[in-house]
């Protein structure tokens, strides 16, 4: 082998080498990186769990209840004297149309009826 060939060789193979470490470099720091994402993800949905929790702790009825109750509030319950009841015709409140929604429909097929096996539940008084 002439010694051409020979260096041609030595740089080609040390060529391969510093591109084969500098691919590894780069899948350690990848990881490294992806290592420091998932930690910021952790700390992120923690405290989306802390800030959730707030405001539910602000949003609820004791929480309300306190402030609308503490004496520098300018909050107050609603007096009976402050309500005022209207007479509206039921189509407009829709009361018709739920009375029907709410009884079921009940299908029963017509050879049934004459048979005993179909009985419709009833609650009874205990004495």
């Amino acid at each position: 082998m002439s010694l051409g060939k020979f260096f041609k060789f030595v740089g080609l193979a040390t060529l391969l080498s510093l591109v084969y470490i500098h691919m590894q470099m780069q899948i350690i720091d990848m990881a490294y990186k992806g290592r420091a994402k998932e930690h910021d993800i952790r700390k992120l949905i923690e405290e989306n769990g802390n800030t959730t929790y707030t405001i539910l702790s602000l949003k609820s009825a004791n929480n309300l209840g306190i402030q609308i109750l503490s004496e520098d509030s300018d909050m107050q319950f609603a007096d009976p004297d402050d309500i005022v009841r209207l007479n509206a015709p039921d189509k407009i409140f829709g009361i018709d149309q739920l009375s029907k929604k709410s009884q079921p429909e009940t299908k029963s097929n017509p050879l049934l009826s004459f048979l005993s096996f179909e009985t419709l539940a009833e609650a009874r008084d205990k004495e």
